[in-house]
């Protein structure tokens, strides 16, 4: 595998003399699996031979090698004088550094290394934020992404009032609620005491708190639904679509990601957990697990179908994993929870569209408020965008105006007392 990248027999001889020479090889094929290049997949395999010999005259075993060392390592490199192919000229070292990592994970992967990897959030969480968490799960079906952010407010709440919660009383809970939204957005404010209020009746249920503390929880002074949507218009949209270069893979991803927002009006999150199965090519649906794990299934238009066929045939990589959106750069994986709203950021610039704000979102606001334009009726919009209220949908309604000018009532003549 390594004569493939490596032209010199006396460089594959000295790379695999390394204590890493052994895994060497599966480590190129994986990378080559993972659609790296010829010149970065090199510069990997050379940077894990390089880290396995550093290692080596510090005495250290291969079975030893962990991700605590990189830092050593990295200060070796600005002084190496190895022997080529091992050594790199300076502007090499990220990619030798990558090349470490790489031979590190790829040894734990093979159960080389058992030392398990260093995280940067805690390795136990407390045991009422783990409670809580199971019960948000299995009652309310809330997602992990949502109990991430759930974590950091209950982390805060058992830090500001104590891991005791017999003894929480109203002071204490008012007084730490308000410190803690003073100064703060709203949207922030209400997180607050939305996640307080949830916690506190949790531990209520569990007999933790005294029965009533929940009520001790002030409201934020927040109208629901009292601003406007914010959209773009049809043919705003229509130049954000076309700006997609369908000569390219990732323009073709972008494209069939963009027309499922735009069409169907699905969240950012609806986009990274779609998978290859969800989509029923026989009846022309697709189905989509939105909040609280709920379910539907949406019809796939000719256009959208199209696009999403165009990107699976020709853009997607080559790749085992199922989720339907992923990297178009090695390694090949999943997409990150920011890149969709990344996708539709870039597509608005390139548009030249003035938006008034730039996430996924965008489209999904626009989906609606195109759809109620062409006679769509609240119920049959809600039952597109998987609202549980009709209120919700009503919000879109706000921005019909010909539609409201229709019902809106005269201006009374104002008579002379």
């Amino acid at each position: 595998m390594l004569v493939r990248y490596f032209k010199w027999n006396q460089s594959v001889t000295r790379l695999l003399s390394t204590p890493a020479g052994p895994y060497l090889s599966a480590l190129a094929q994986k990378l080559e699996v993972e659609g790296f290049s010829y010149w970065i997949l090199r510069e990997r395999v050379r940077g894990a031979a390089h880290f396995s010999r550093w290692n080596k005259r510090q005495e250290r075993s291969i079975e030893q090698l962990h991700e605590s060392l990189f830092k050593d390592f990295e200060a070796h490199l600005g002084r190496c004088r190895c022997q080529r192919p091992l050594r790199s000229s300076r502007h090499e070292n990220v990619r030798v550094l990558a090349g470490a990592r790489a031979l590190v994970e790829h040894l734990r992967g093979c159960g080389v290394v058992t030392s398990s990897q260093p995280s940067n959030e805690d390795p136990e969480p407390p045991a009422l934020l783990s409670g809580f968490c199971d019960w948000m799960r299995n009652q309310r079906g809330t997602k992990e992404n949502t109990l991430s952010r759930y974590g950091i407010v209950i982390k805060d709440v058992l830090g500001g009032l104590g891991i005791d919660p017999s003894l929480y009383d109203a002071q204490s809970i008012r007084t730490f609620i308000l410190s803690r939204t003073r100064g703060r957005s709203r949207g922030t404010a209400k997180e607050v005491v939305s996640v307080m209020r949830m916690f506190l009746r949790y531990l209520i249920a569990q007999g933790r708190c005294r029965t009533g503390m929940d009520d001790a929880v002030p409201s934020i002074a927040i109208w629901r639904l009292s601003a406007l949507p914010r959209y773009l218009p049809a043919a705003d949209v229509e130049r954000v679509i076309a700006t997609c270069n369908r000569d390219t893979a990732i323009g073709l991803r972008d494209r069939a990601a963009i027309l499922l927002l735009a069409r169907l009006g699905l969240r950012a999150g609806d986009i990274l957990q779609m998978d290859l199965g969800d989509i029923d090519w026989t009846h022309a649906t697709v189905r989509v697990s939105g909040k609280s794990r709920y379910e539907v299934k949406l019809p796939l238009t000719q256009e959208v179908g199209d696009a999403v066929l165009d990107y699976l045939r020709i853009g997607r990589p080559p790749i085992q994993d199922t989720h339907l959106f992923v990297r178009m750069e090695a390694p090949w994986r999943p997409l990150h929870v920011s890149a969709v709203s990344a996708i539709v950021a870039r597509a608005i610039a390139r548009a030249g569209v003035e938006a008034p704000f730039r996430g996924a979102h965008v489209l999904r606001h626009s989906a609606a408020t195109g759809m109620l334009r062409q006679g769509a009726t609240l119920q049959q919009v809600g039952a597109v965008l998987r609202h549980r209220y009709l209120d919700t949908t009503a919000h879109y309604a706000k921005v019909d105006v010909e539609r409201l000018r229709e019902i809106a009532l005269p201006w009374p003549e104002v008579f002379p007392c």
